[in-house]
Order: structure tokens, then C-alpha cells, then sequence
């Protein structure tokens, strides 16, 4: 149904808003503004209000028709854009078990680490959805948190990970499968823990792959990850129910780099509909510090990363001391191998979801989708596309796009207030004038208060260790 559609129906069903608006615990009204609801495609719906009550839309239309605001927070969106809060497909938050892990530090307390100050910034740059891809059992415990309402963060969909045997990174953080049964017996594992998806990674033999994807899909849970068995042939990788985790994943298995091995690539992903988070971000930060270690300690959003997550970046950064011509060559081919793919994906219609691999050294959880944003627009996408990419597509993915990651009457009011039109430039998203987080205003003034404080603590503790 339209947006025009729906006004009208709550027209004539007024008065009963009215009451509803009027009892609301907390409501909110953006009034006056430019509406951008990845709806109906990349139209801007001028002069628009919308009511919020609780954390639910409840009324789109003109203000002069508006329910009875008499208890409700006015917000004026006069000369702003209103559009769903962003998605990054693809990210890692930390927790204290994963940094002793990750770190081999066994000192590391639990409490060098509040859940707060790790979900903050996705909150502070309109990010209020996001795919953990190597989620733990901690995971869990956040997710609960942030929907009870204790905890201000992103939604998260969970996707456990699972390797083979010798696994890439520390049993505990990953699971190990060195056989079929083993593949499946995870995938029960973690659908009965609660995880939404299961991530697979580098060292899985193909039969125990296929098996993972086969038991995910007769419980109706999906996977993503990275493609097994580098050397071999790609194809029996592209499956039904499977979604590739980096567009470089893909650009590994190039031979030339060629438009016809794109287009190759391109129709094995059609057969079966297979998925692509891009990451395009992700490798030209590695590009960036592989020229320049120095961008890790200077780029200013690095102030908002924990002090234990930079250890990490310095000490144990793969990439910064890999600078030799052949391996910037490398990069830079990559690079641009990346951009003719994805533009090749969204072209054909196959699910594109923007994703950053944020806690990877250099990206920045929240503001790295950004830059992401920016990196899709440069690699040939419309500002549109890219943000379809970034809000409406990875929630249909998610399964939870009946709630959100369009703006509509009865979805809940995760929203974006942006003081200039995106689809005009698309680093717009980044002048933030508020964020509307389940119906609750958080003003850019109180965002940056909050920011500010969190880069006070984490200098304290960094002041502390020095």
C-alpha cells in the first residue's frame, strides 16, 4: 500500500488515532519534513508528518491533518530529509571472552568492557541494525538488552560462525567442522542457542559445507560467509539459502579480472539467488594503512574504538607490515575488481547488502557504513541504490523487514533525520540531525555529548596504561 493509500485509511479511521496518540506512554511528531520512505522507490514525499507513538509509526500524511498532538514531542523537519535508519550487514562487536581470545590475554577482565560504549557509535551514526557475523554466546545476552530497552544499541541479527579443521581464529570464538555430521550437528547447535544464522569461514571442505547449508535450510535458517576451498573452483559454492560475506571473497578467486569472469561470477550467483554483502570499505582501509600505518592512529573516529580493540589494530594487524609493490598492486586490483562486481550484482537484481566487517583493523563500527555508502556511489551505484543496499534489502534478508528498514504506518520508528537530501549527495547521511531509536529522539547535540564522553573514558583508560 502507497503512503497516499495509508493516509487516507487513517483519515478515515481519525478519531481512534487521535485517542491512541493522546495515551501514548511517549510520542513524537517530525512535522514539515522531506520523506524518504525506500517505500516507493527514489521519491520524496514534501511536507510530510509523521506520528509516532511509542515505538511505532502511527500516521503519515500533511500536518494540517494530523492526530490530536496535545502530549507529543514536536521535532521540526522543515528543509530535512526523514528516512529509515541504516543496516550494516556485517559486523563484529566485541566482548571480553572473544578480545582474550582473539588478544591470548587471559587477564582481560569482563569488566574492561561495557556493552554501552561498544554499541554506542552505530546508535550515534543512525545505524540501528546490524549482522553480527561471529557472534557468541554474549551476543545473545546484547540482543535481549537492546529489545527490552536496558541497553541503547542496534538491533542485531546473530550469525554464530563455524570453521573447519585447523579452525582460522581461536575455538570458542569460531566452532569447528571437519566433517559432514559435525557440519550439521553445529547447525543444530546454534539454531537451538538462539543464533538467526550460521557464518561459515575459510577452511571448510566442501562436502561439509554443502551439509551446512543443507541442514540450515531444513530448519529455515539461512547462511553466510566466506567461500571454502581457495584453489579450487568456485561454483559448487554458489547455493540456495547462501549469501557471500565480502565482495573480495569473490575477487580472491578471480583469474584476470576480466568483465567476462564478472559476468561468469554474475550468473552463478542467478541461478540460485545468491547473496553479496559488499565490504568495499573494508579493503580500501586496508589499502589505506598498507600505505600509511599511521592512518590508524590519526583518522579522528578512531577515538571512538576501545582501547583493548586498537591493541588489537596495533599488535596484531596482519596488514600493515605486508607493503611491498606486488601487494599494493594486489589491493588496488581488488579494489576495483570489487566495484565492477557489485555494480554487476545490483544491475542483475541479486541481493546486495552493504556491509563494512567493522572491528577489522582501521573500521570503524557505525562510521564505517558511511564510508561504505560512499564507496558503493563511487563504484557506479545511484545514492538510491546505495541506500536500498543499506536499509530495505538487508532487512527482507534479515527477516525482519515486516518491522523495519522502510518507513510505514505500523512499523516501528527507527528513523533518520538527515539536515540535507541524500539522494543528492550521498554523503548527506552523514549530517545527522537526530536519531529516532523505537521512538525515542536522540538530538545530534545529545549524540555528540554521548560521544564525547565515551572518547573521555576510553582516553583515561588509554592515559592509564601508558
Amino acid at each position: 500500500m502507497s503512503v497516499r493509500m495509508l493516509s487516507i485509511a487513517v483519515l478515515i479511521l481519525g478519531f481512534s488515532d487521535n485517542v491512541r496518540a493522546a495515551t501514548c506512554a511517549h510520542s513524537l511528531a517530525v512535522e514539515n519534513v522531506n520523506l524518504l520512505t525506500m517505500e516507493d522507490g527514489p521519491s520524496v514525499r514534501e511536507g510530510a508528518t509523521v506520528v509516532v507513538c511509542d515505538e511505532r509509526v502511527i500516521w503519515i500524511g500533511d500536518a494540517v491533518n494530523a492526530p490530536s498532538l496535545a502530549r507529543a514531542r514536536r521535532i521540526d523537519g522543515r528543509g530535512k530529509f526523514l528516512l529509515p535508519t541504516l543496516v550494516d550487514a556485517h559486523v563484529h562487536i566485541e566482548n571480553p571472552r572473544m578480545l582474550r581470545l582473539v588478544l591470548q590475554d587471559a587477564s582481560i577482565e569482563d569488566a574492561s568492557l561495557d556493552d554501552a560504549d561498544v554499541l554506542l557509535p552505530y546508535v550515534a551514526y543512525g545505524v540501528l541494525q546490524v549482522g553480527n557475523l561471529g557472534a557468541m554466546a554474549e551476543a545473545v545476552g546484547q540482543r535481549r538488552a537492546v529489545e527490552a530497552g536496558t541497553l541503547l544499541g542496534p538491533h542485531m541479527m546473530l550469525a554464530a560462525m563455524v570453521d573447519g579443521d585447523p579452525p582460522l581464529w581461536p575455538v570458542g570464538f569460531t566452532r569447528v567442522a571437519a566433517s559432514p555430521s559435525d557440519g550439521r550437528q553445529v547447525v543444530r547447535d546454534e539454531v537451538a542457542e538462539g543464533f538467526d544464522m550460521v557464518k561459515v569461514y575459510s577452511q571448510l571442505s566442501l562436502d561439509t559445507f554443502s551439509a551446512i547449508v543443507d541442514e540450515a535450510r531444513s530448519r529455515g535458517v539461512k547462511v553466510v560467509g566466506h567461500i571454502p576451498g581457495r584453489g579450487t573452483p568456485i561454483d559448487p559454492y554458489f547455493q540456495a539459502d547462501y549469501t557471500i560475506a565480502h565482495a573480495e571473497e569473490l575477487a580472491f578467486r578471480a583469474n584476470d579480472g576480466s568483465d567476462a569472469e564478472v559476468e561468469r561470477m554474475v550468473d552463478l550467483a542467478r541461478q540460485n539467488s545468491t547473496g553479496l554483502i559488499t565490504t568495499l570499505t573494508l579493503d580500501q582501509r586496508i589499502l589505506e594503512q598498507t600505505l600509511d600505518p599511521t592512518t590508524l592512529h590519526t583518522r579522528p573516529e578512531i577515538a571512538m574504538t576501545h582501547p583493548l580493540t586498537r591493541r588489537f589494530w596495533f599488535d596484531h594487524n596482519p596488514y600493515i607490515d605486508r607493503n611491498s609493490p606486488e601487494r599494493i598492486t594486489q589491493l588496488q586490483s581488488l579494489i576495483a575488481f570489487n566495484d565492477k562486481l557489485v555494480r554487476a550484482f545490483v544491475t542483475a537484481g541479486l541481493p546486495v547488502f552493504a556491509g563494512t566487517d567493522s572491528m577489522v583493523p582501521g573500521v570503524v563500527a557505525g562510521s564505517a557504513l558511511h564510508d561504505e555508502l560512499a564507496a558503493l556511489v563511487n563504484s557506479g551505484l545511484t545514492p538510491y541504490q546505495a541506500l536500498d543496499a543499506a536499509t530495505r534489502a538487508p532487512t527482507r534478508w534479515m527477516g525482519v523487514d515486516s518491522d523495519r528498514g522502510t518507513i510505514a504506518v505500523g512499523k516501528r520508528a527507527d528513523l533518520l533525520l538527515l539536515d540535507a537530501n541524500p539522494l543528492l549527495a550521498i554523503t548527506n547521511t552523514r549530517r545527522i540531525a537526530g536519531v529516532i531509536d523505537d521512538g525515542r529522539w536522540l538530538s545530534r547535540a545529545e549524540l555528540d555529548e554521548k560521544l564525547h564522553e565515551l572518547e573521555q573514558r576510553y582516553q583515561h583508560t588509554l592515559g592509564e596504561k601508558r
